[in-house]
């Protein structure tokens, strides 16, 4: 039995996005904890046309979509300062560190003029919530 080649008379070189696939896929790029590496990997999409995709949204060019900037990163000025002295003993209110070695020590002053310290070592969504929730409390 012989085959019969295959013709394919159009070659479609590029594809045609939805809308609601673009949104899809700007939300899952830029969402808190998103990355657009990895929505690109998802979608089988360039990252560059997602960047080109929110430039267009921002600049109103997709009727219909908007990108909320509430999530973004604000900027804060930082102060490095030298080390406190060390303690001699423990203080009665810590707890022993198990196995893990004490490096560092992150002082955060919010706007409210409250100060959080914490261990270097804490999670960064963790030290987020709590920042949330001091900077948002009433004094």
């Amino acid at each position: 039995m012989t085959r019969l080649p295959e013709v394919i008379s159009t070659v479609r070189r590029r594809r045609a996005w939805s809308t609601e696939e673009k949104v899809a896929i700007l939300d899952a790029a830029f969402r808190p904890g998103g990355s657009v590496a990895a929505a690109a990997d998802r979608f089988d999409v360039s990252r560059a046309l997602i960047y080109l995709w929110r430039k267009q949204v921002r600049a109103g060019l997709i009727p219909g979509v908007t990108i909320s900037e509430a999530g973004a990163a604000a900027f804060a000025p930082v102060a490095v300062v030298p080390d406190l002295p060390t303690q001699v003993g423990p203080v009665p209110s810590e707890r022993p560190h198990r196995g893990r070695r004490h490096v560092g020590l992150i002082e955060v002053r919010l706007v409210n003029g409250r100060t959080i310290r914490a261990d270097e070592s804490i999670d960064p969504a963790a030290l987020a919530r709590i920042a949330a929730a001091l900077d948002g409390a009433s004094e």
